[in-house]
C-alpha cells in the first residue's frame, strides 16, 4: 500500500515540483490542495492521474477531511496572492498596511493547517515551506519584510501550540527563485554592457535554486532523514555579483557591472505601493545578516545527502 503524501500549493512551482517528483515515485501516492478542481491547473494533474481535493486554506473546517488518511504533508502559505489582489485594498483596517494584512492572512493559513494537520492520526511527516524572522534576527531593523515575517510566526506557532505535531517537521527555507533572472530581475542594457541595481553591497553570496527542479528532490531528501532538520533551499550560494556575470557569460553579452541602491532609491524605481520597501528591505537583510540570518540550525542541502546544481539555469 502506498503512502499518501498531500500537498498544499500543488500547482504552484514548489508544490508542482513535489508533486512530479512523488507521482513517479515508488510507494508513493500525491494528493493535491486546490481552491477551484476545474481549473486549468488542477485538470492538467487530474489528467496525469493525481487525486485533487478543493479546499481553502483560509477555511479551516475543510482541511481536516483535505488531509485524511496522509502519511506526510508538505505546506506553503500564500502571501502574494492577497497582496496582487485589488480587492484587498478595501479589507485593511485603520493604518494598516498591505503587507501586514497579507502576512496576518498567511499566519492565520499556516495556524489553519498546523491545527487540523494535528487531527491526522496517521500523519507521520510535515515539511513546510518558511523563511526566517527577519524582524528578530536584525534586532528590529527591518519590520517590513512580510512575506517572511508571516511564514516564520506560522512556524511559531506550531511549535508553541503542536509540540507533538512539531516533533514530526522538516523545514525548508527556500532560496532567491533562478527563475527570476529569466521574468522579474529587471537587468538594465546600457552602451557598456548589462547593470544590475538592487540595495546591498551584492558580494554577499546567496542561496539561489531551480524552485521547479528541485523543491522535490530536497523534500525527498528531509523525508528519508530524521525530522528536526532545516535545509536551506540552494543550488548554489552565489552573490548577486557573481550570478550576473555568470548570466553574461551564459547569454554572450557584455557586462557592465552592479549597482548598489538604498532602500529608498529601490522603493522609488518599484511602481506596486509597499513592493519597493518590502522587497528592499528583504535585499538589504540579506547583504548584512545573510539569508538566513546566521541561523545555525539552517543547514546546506549536501548536510541531508542531497546536492543541487544549477548556474546552468542562467543559460
Amino acid at each position: 500500500m502506498s503512502n499518501l503524501l498531500v500537498v498544499i500549493g500543488i500547482t504552484g512551482q514548489q508544490g508542482g515540483s513535489v508533486a512530479s517528483l512523488f507521482s513517479q515515485e515508488p510507494g508513493w501516492k500525491v494528493r493535491g490542495i486546490t481552491r477551484n478542481q476545474s481549473s486549468h491547473s488542477a485538470l492538467a494533474w487530474t489528467s496525469k492521474g493525481v487525486e485533487m481535493v478543493q479546499a481553502d486554506l483560509n477555511d479551516p473546517s475543510a482541511l481536516p477531511a483535505a488531509f485524511a488518511g496522509a502519511a506526510a504533508l508538505f505546506v506553503t502559505t500564500d502571501f502574494w496572492g492577497p497582496f496582487y489582489n485589488p480587492q484587498t485594498l478595501s479589507l485593511l483596517k485603520e493604518h494598516q498596511t498591505l503587507g501586514e494584512y497579507c502576512s496576518d492572512i498567511e499566519l492565520q493559513q499556516g495556524k489553519n493547517v498546523f491545527d487540523a494537520a494535528s487531527q491526522i492520526p496517521t500523519l507521520e511527516r510535515i515539511v513546510v515551506s518558511s523563511l526566517v524572522d527577519a524582524e528578530t534576527l536584525s534586532g528590529g531593523r527591518f519590520k517590513g519584510v512580510y512575506h517572511w515575517g508571516g511564514k516564520a510566526m506560522a512556524l511559531k506557532y506550531l511549535r508553541e501550540s503542536h509540540p507533538e505535531l512539531a516533533g514530526k517537521l522538516s523545514t525548508v527555507v527556500m532560496g532567491n527563485y533562478m527563475g527570476n533572472w529569466l521574468r522579474d530581475l529587471k537587468l538594465r542594457k546600457t552602451d557598456a554592457g548589462y547593470r544590475l541595481a538592487l540595495v546591498g553591497s551584492g558580494t554577499t553570496p546567496l542561496p539561489h535554486i531551480d524552485v521547479e527542479r528541485d523543491t522535490g528532490y530536497l523534500v525527498r531528501a528531509l523525508l528519508e532523514c530524521s525530522p528536526g532538520k532545516t535545509v536551506l533551499g540552494a543550488g548554489e550560494m552565489i552573490s548577486w555579483c557573481e550570478m550576473l556575470r555568470v548570466w553574461c557569460e551564459c547569454n554572450e553579452v557584455p557586462l557592465a557591472g552592479f549597482d548598489q541602491l538604498s532602500i529608498d532609491q529601490f522603493e522609488r524605481f518599484v511602481p506596486v505601493p509597499g513592493l519597493g520597501r518590502e522587497l528592499g528591505e528583504m535585499f538589504a537583510f540579506m547583504d548584512e545578516f545573510e539569508y538566513a540570518g546566521g541561523d545555525a540550525n539552517v543547514v546546506l542541502p549536501s548536510e541531508v545527502g542531497y546536492l543541487l546544481v544549477c548556474s546552468e539555469y542562467t543559460n
